[in-house]
């Protein structure tokens, strides 16, 4: 019994110890990774399950043709906002629906369809068109490439998007974003069904999809939220001395609760022979 006492002490330590780190964010803006809201009290993604997206917004696919949402929601869709210059967790993003979409049971073009939508106005199709050469590689032989649309557009039509679906990215001076990772499944009609977070789990994904089938609003099981930024040293030298320290503090802490075991059990072995 005091063996067990002891080792939720060392897990109770460990936790109270760590607790900080949940609320920290590389990101320098002060982001918290749970995707609420940062120090400043910004809104990452305010989920809007149930609203419906603007059908007649028109952008432009990898191939320089104009298509409006309304052409395009014929069927359950996945909407993954990104941009197609990220250098840190877009292709991240982007690799993993790919992943997710490979071992789905659910058939692209029968069952859903998937949108990478860039929130950078400056992109070009042509941006667009390379970025989906790559990650349609990752893809089984077969795929119907026609189903992953990779869209471009204008800076009003960008935003009316990401306002009804509650999504909000921050630009930053180096001319990247930083933003939250997240996708969105929607019903045929435009209505937001479900949010999915982090790193895309393909069940996560196609339960998504089911749901957004059935056209009904369901609840999103919230992830750890993953944010794209570029790397900045100083920027974020505060945290990993914070990592630093509690890492140091939780290995002291075990080192001492290690040596409380050794010596109880040395002193019941000393009364034992006695």
């Amino acid at each position: 019994m005091k063996r067990i006492t002891i080792l939720k002490t060392i897990v109770l330590f460990g936790g109270l110890l760590l607790l900080p780190v949940a609320g920290l964010s590389l990101d320098s803006s002060g982001a918290g990774t749970d995707g609420s809201s940062d120090q400043q009290g910004r809104i990452w993604i305010e989920e809007q399950t149930g609203a419906v997206v603007p059908l007649d917004t028109s952008f432009v696919d990898e191939n320089n043709v104009t298509v409006t949402l309304r052409g395009l929601l014929t069927k359950p869709t996945i909407l993954l906002p990104i941009y197609f210059y990220c250098p840190n967790s877009c292709p991240s993003n982007l690799a993993n629906l790919a992943v997710a979409i490979d071992r789905m049971k659910l058939q692209a073009g029968k069952d859903y369809r998937v949108i990478a939508l860039s929130f950078n106005d400056q992109e070009t199709p042509e941006q667009a068109r390379s970025a989906k050469r790559n990650y349609l590689k990752m893809l089984h032989q077969g795929f119907p490439e026609q189903e992953w649309k990779f869209l471009t557009g204008s800076k009003e039509n960008i935003a009316a998007v990401l306002d009804v679906i509650g999504y909000t990215f921050k630009p930053v001076a180096d001319g990247t974003f930083i933003h939250p990772s997240a996708l969105v499944a929607l019903a045929k009609d435009g209505t937001v069904i479900k949010y999915v977070y982090g790193s895309f789990i393909p069940g996560d994904v196609e339960i998504a999809l089911v749901e957004a089938d059935r056209g009904a609003p369901a609840r999103s099981v919230k992830r750890l939220l993953n944010f794209c930024f570029n790397y900045d040293p100083d920027a974020n030298k505060g945290f990993f001395q914070t990592t630093k320290l509690i890492v140091l503090s939780l290995f002291g802490v075990l080192v001492v609760l290690f040596f409380v075991m050794f010596l109880r059990k040395k002193e019941r072995g000393n009364s034992g022979n006695g």
